[in-house]
């Protein structure tokens, strides 16, 4: 956001002297704190007092509780802004002006001439140290001492003297603890007075060796090995990306310009890489999401061919092999099954896995075949085909009819023809009256096939071609699992009573099994917003880079606890 501030100084005599500032940030911060562009040292202020930030209603006022402000004489703590408003802020008075050309906001800050503001002002100390006849300077130069022997002297010995530490540590003296900035994060906590384990030097910064010590050996995996920057981010600190001692902890910088150093422009900082889009916000520079879809139709035997599509791809479509409709499954009237009419929800077919992140994988026999039955001659209810490759389903329908044809089997559900109800002992028949048996037994099982192939079973979901007179080719089927690898997503996070799986995913209207259902962008920008003052500014859910990205590969753990402890036994 770009803001012009006019600061206006009012001397005794009227005259204003004006001097400009053109602030360029997130926002234009007021407090006490040195880093807030409108400074006070009034000790009234809060450290960070409010904010003001550009959103798509116009500039918005947000002060951080308890603060608050008055605009246009109302006390408030949150306030959208439009020219002419008048805010007080502490000892300011803040005035909204027409923008300039080529900024977001124009405001213009002077001092509160009111009298109970003046009032108001702390009065000066009556009594310092030269009134007590203390000089300044000579204490200061005792506690600058002190300091530096309890500090850095004391300790520095300690830690270059065998047990020198603990002996410290032990009379309650200050020791290297002292030097600490901060609290480790929790995933560190055991590390907490092992200072020697990550700092192997004193005064000099953690190396990635270090971190690798007790986490895997090789976790940047961010890209593939022929990737143009593999061999720079392999070089990358572990500290680039991870802070500790600080507070707030959160261990993981994730300040989405650590990414946008390579991807707000990859044809300049990667030029090599082919196909990267240019990415600087969720919120309002990110391309639209593509997705990873299995090619059944270009997959052979047990490889895989993955096609990457971005999701506004004209006539995007998924070749999945299967013949599938989500509208009629999910029909309000119910589906017909073997028990009867049933409602069905996309639970019954899509099981969350354990963690709630994902699913288990669709199968036949998992999430199909509660309802699609495989029974193939109503006089053996019992029996079933196989669900697998077509020369299996024949070769098991020969072999039941072959059994049933040579135990004096009589089907009554075939036509009448002599040659089909056999009421001849088989026991001890002849071999030419058995050989009639098995062809009368393979013709029944071929018909038997061509019905579950062609009319009524396999060709429900499957495509189906017929090759000879007793052989079918039945389609591959390969199902896309992990649409999305590039990204991380938690289903649990976001299954509510409130967001139903048709608020992301239009199942209910897809009737081809074709049809890409995944959510667009523009259906994730419903919550989420960018970085995070496009998330304060716009009442969204403020998201970074990594909220769904990550850098490390998955095919290591990032925590390797066999070495972590040798490494903490070590240094104990």
């Amino acid at each position: 956001m770009r803001t012009s501030i006019k600061f206006l100084n009012r001397a005794d005599g009227g005259a204003v002297e004006i001097s400009s500032r053109l602030h360029e940030g997130e926002a234009l911060t007021f407090g006490r704190a040195t880093d807030q562009v409108l400074h006070t040292s009034d000790p009234r202020v809060p450290l960070q007092h409010s904010r003001i930030v550009s959103s798509a209603r116009g500039a918005v006022l947000r002060c951080k509780a308890p603060a608050q402000a008055v605009v246009n004489g109302r006390t408030t703590r949150d306030a959208v802004l439009a020219v002419g408003d008048i805010v007080q802020l502490g000892p300011y008075v803040l005035r909204v002006l027409e923008p300039e050309a080529g900024v977001d906001l124009s405001v213009s800050v002077e001092a509160d001439q009111r009298a109970d503001a003046r009032a108001a002002a702390p009065l000066a100390p009556v009594l310092d140290l030269s009134v007590a006849g203390l000089r300044k300077r000579r204490w200061s130069w005792a506690f600058f001492l002190v300091t530096l022997a309890f500090g850095l002297i004391l300790p520095w010995v300690a830690h270059n003297a065998e047990g020198g530490n603990q002996t410290l540590r032990s009379l309650h003296l200050p020791s290297d603890r002292i030097w600490s900035s901060g609290p480790l994060h929790s995933a560190h906590a055991g590390l907490g007075q092992k200072c020697e384990s990550c700092h192997v030097k004193a005064f000099v910064s953690v190396r990635s060796e270090t971190c690798l010590d007790c986490h895997a050996s090789n976790l940047h995996q961010h890209v593939a090995a022929g990737h143009a920057q593999a061999a720079s981010l392999a070089q990358a600190k572990c500290t680039n990306c991870h802070v500790e001692h600080d507070e707030p902890s959160t261990l993981v910088n994730r300040d989405q310009r650590v990414c946008l150093d390579c991807h707000a422009d990859p044809k300049k900082s990667l030029p090599d890489s082919k196909g990267l889009q240019a990415v600087a916000d969720f919120g309002d520079s990110h391309p639209e999401f593509r997705v990873s879809m299995i090619d059944a139709a270009a997959s052979a035997n047990d490889s895989v061919s993955v096609q990457r599509l971005a999701l506004d791809s004209p006539g995007l479509r998924e070749r999945s092999g299967l013949k599938f409709t989500h509208a009629k499954h999910l029909d309000p009237k119910g589906v017909k099954t073997a028990d009867g009419q049933k409602v069905m929800a996309c639970a019954d077919c899509h099981v969350a896995n354990r963690d709630g992140r994902g699913f288990a994988p669709i199968t036949m026999e998992t999430s199909c075949a509660s309802c699609h039955k495989l029974e193939f001659d109503p006089a053996t209810p019992d029996r079933k085909v196989p669900h697998g490759k077509p020369a299996e389903v024949v070769q098991a329908l020969i072999d039941h009819y072959s059994g049933r044809y040579l135990n004096d089997y009589t089907d009554p559900h075939a036509a009448a023809d002599s040659a089909r109800v056999v009421s001849l002992p088989t026991l001890g028949a002849s071999p030419a009256a058995r050989a009639r048996l098995l062809g009368n037994a393979r013709e029944r099982a071929l018909t038997v096939a061509k019905d579950v192939f062609e009319r009524r079973m396999c060709v429900d979901c499957h495509v189906v071609e017929r090759v000879d007179a007793d052989e079918w080719r039945v389609a591959a089927v390969k199902l896309t699992s992990t649409w999305m690898p590039g990204a991380e997503f938690d289903h649990g996070a976001h299954g509510t009573s409130l967001t139903p799986c048709s608020t992301c995913h239009a199942a209910e209207k897809s009737k081809e099994a074709a049809d890409v259902l995944m959510p667009s962008i523009k259906v994730c920008r419903d919550c989420h917003a960018g970085g995070e003052s496009h998330g304060e500014a716009s009442g969204k859910l403020a998201s970074g880079c990594t909220t769904c990205h990550g850098f490390h590969g998955a095919a290591q753990p990032l925590w390797q606890q066999s070495a972590a402890r040798k490494v903490l036994k070590a240094s104990s």
